[in-house]
């Protein structure tokens, strides 16, 4: 008993030395050495935030405050990262502070995205400025942004108020992935997001839609279900290239989805030379179709000029009161619309579920009327229809 007491008494002692050691330098070397580190801390700058530091509506403004005694690559690590009010510079929200944080703000203000980084860890946060609420940013499995994988320089792009688009990895061998975040506050105020990966390109072919001299940017956008692995749905972003690097003048952005409600199909159309933009939406519920589309060009402002446009309406409930099938109408709406595919491309196509890009327009496939655009007249494609119409009143079991 009096070995294991004498035992614990010799073991402090070495623990105290140690410690006092560590505190109170025995020697002047020593005590000059952490006076030139001291030094050092002192003069080092402290990390600022980059990108966006005030937002848009200039009603807030984030910034490091603070010094911690990390020194990591030439730089102090602040103690807080604060959204204040740049009236009244109260402190509205308060993190810790990062070795890097760089802010994007959404175009009204109302969300505040906030990237950071340590020496191997990286990680994102999206405030908002109504519930002072934050949400952190995981990948679509819902785990953590991996070690070593960073934010390039061009991080963080606002699709609109409410949904941030977020690249990570910066190349140079390190793989890219994009990311689509979408901000929404649950019941009691709480900012939560979800998180789609997506995968961009550039379409190759050359298109001036607003005829101004200047081929647009036409962005062809794949958005994954979450979890990954299928494509939900397809975006369109056309862009003018007069436009600047860092605002680049939108033109258009459409969706097109996989299922059913959202089949449809946009394309390019050469007319006497020059570029227009075709929107076809057939659109059916329960046996109601409503066929349409909208021939356009753009102007230089980012409006759109109504060229032309057509529309259908029928129905395939046969034995129902009030039935309308009139195929004359039907054929007469798709010869027109041939007479602007036979001269276009498909940008991007989702009709009957299934992906389509780069593709003469007259090889789209429609859902109810077959191989209809393949035929040269409008005799043979009423024809064509009425047809249809007795094979489906023959599965039905109608007069």
């Amino acid at each position: 008993m009096e070995k294991a007491r004498l035992a614990g008494v010799l073991a402090l002692a070495v623990v105290t030395a140690v410690t006092v050691g560590a505190e109170f330098p025995k020697t002047a070397a020593q005590r000059q050495e952490a006076a030139e580190y001291r030094a050092i801390l002192e003069a080092a700058p402290l990390a600022q935030v980059e990108g966006e530091a005030q937002s848009p509506n200039g009603q807030f403004r984030v910034e490091t405050a603070g010094r911690t005694d990390q020194y990591i690559s030439g730089w102090i690590v602040p103690e807080f990262l604060q959204v204040t009010s740049t009236d009244s510079g109260a402190v509205l929200w308060q993190d810790q502070g990062w070795l890097t944080q760089s802010a994007a703000w959404s175009p009204d203000s109302r969300f505040l995205a906030l990237a950071y980084s340590t020496r191997t860890q990286s990680g994102l946060k999206v405030v908002d400025t109504q519930t002072w609420t934050d949400w952190d940013f995981t990948l679509p499995d819902g785990s953590p942004i991996p070690e070593y994988v960073f934010f390039p320089e061009d991080w963080a792009r606002w699709r609109g108020d409410s949904s941030l688009e977020v690249t990570l990895g910066r190349g140079d061998g390190e793989e890219v992935h994009t990311y689509r975040c979408s901000m929404t506050a649950d019941e009691s105020g709480q900012l939560t997001g979800s998180v789609l990966e997506e995968t961009a390109e550039v379409l190759l072919e050359d298109y001036d839609f607003d005829h101004d001299g200047v081929p647009e940017t036409t962005e062809l956008v794949a958005v994954e279900e979450p979890g990954g692995g299928n494509v939900a749905w397809y975006e369109l972003h056309i862009a003018s290239r007069t436009g600047t690097a860092d605002a680049p003048r939108p033109l258009f952005d459409g969706t097109l989805a996989l299922q059913h409600p959202g089949w449809g199909s946009f394309l390019a159309v050469t007319m006497e030379g020059e570029d227009n933009f075709l929107m076809f939406a057939p659109v059916m519920y329960q046996g109601d179709a409503d066929y349409r589309y909208e021939l356009v060009s753009f102007c230089t402002d980012g409006s759109a000029e109504l060229l032309d446009s057509g529309a259908v309406t029928f129905d395939i409930n046969f034995g129902r009161e009030g039935h309308q099938f009139d195929a004359g109408r039907i054929a007469e709406f798709f010869w027109h619309l041939r007479e602007y595919l036979q001269n276009s491309t498909v940008l991007v196509s989702t009709e009957n579920g299934e992906f389509q890009t780069g593709i003469p327009g007259l090889e789209l496939q429609n859902y109810m009327f077959g191989d209809l655009l393949s035929l040269d007249s409008l005799a043979s494609m009423e024809a064509a229809v009425l047809r249809q119409e007795a094979e489906m009143k023959a599965a039905q079991g109608a007069a």
